[in-house]
């Protein structure tokens, strides 16, 4: 036994003869679980699309100044072997 009485290793009742959780209470534990993680997982999916859609655009932008800067290199070197 340990320091509150109860013992180590099983419990030594009788299960057969235990009263079975209501099932009421049981149900709702598990509703209130699965709205509680419903709930996370929509805001985590909410989040999830916000970055990636600040990434798609950020990635957009980063290609317009890609396509800048190239057509800027074409235009200096098309003048240079022109001269």
């Amino acid at each position: 036994m340990d320091e509150d009485g109860l013992p180590i290793v099983g419990s030594g009742i009788d299960l057969t003869k235990v009263p079975a959780i209501q099932q009421k209470r049981t149900v709702a534990f598990l509703n209130q679980f699965v709205v509680h993680t419903v709930q996370f997982l929509n805001r985590f999916s909410t989040v999830c699309e916000e970055k990636l859609s600040a990434l798609s655009l950020r990635i957009q932008q980063i290609e317009t100044t890609l396509n800048i800067l190239d057509a800027k290199v074409c235009m200096c070197t098309d003048f240079n072997f022109e001269q």
